[in-house]
């Protein structure tokens, strides 16, 4: 029977010793993320659109419900500007779902949300859906969306 190196020994010693640690990191970076995501919410809750455009990287792809995709930061900043000019628009949502990769460098959230808003009618419309965001971590420490979308639950108009 042959004997494992010293070397092998060591590095099963090594990565015994890591494995709480990156559970740890995990974990922090999970908090990480949802604490951002929060953050978030409470913001567009506020509608104050600097406090949402923080958590956007510069380079991130915003893809709206029955919309042209919009990418890059003054882009999203516009269509959030349009969003928040909605007449008597609340936002609440929900987060479901939170999953940082294993490289801790990239995560998604998904959630649930309800809108309310002035509807074209003059009738105030309740509008149900999801969302999915992916959040990547930046140099500077910080978790932003990289790409993001959302749509409705309501069925589009019947097409004749």
């Amino acid at each position: 029977m042959r004997k494992a190196p010293h070397w092998a020994a060591v590095a099963c010693l090594s990565l015994a010793a890591c494995s709480p640690q990156t559970r740890s990191a995990a974990v922090n970076e999970e908090a990480a993320v949802k604490t951002a995501d929060a953050a978030l919410s409470q913001a567009v809750a506020a509608h104050d659109l600097e406090k949402i455009m923080v958590h956007y990287a510069d380079d991130a792809v915003l893809m709206p419900a029955a919309e042209p995709t919009v990418s890059g930061k003054p882009a999203i900043t516009a269509e959030w500007k349009h969003i928040l000019a909605i007449p008597e628009m609340e936002n609440v949502s929900q987060l479901t779902r939170v999953q940082v990769a294993s490289a801790s460098d990239l995560a998604y959230t998904m959630g649930t949300y309800r809108s309310r808003m002035m509807g074209e009618s003059g009738a105030m419309v309740e509008e149900p859906g999801k969302w999915l965001s992916i959040w990547k971590k930046q140099p500077d420490g910080n978790w932003r969306i990289i790409v993001e979308t959302y749509n409705t639950d309501i069925a589009p108009p019947d097409h004749k």
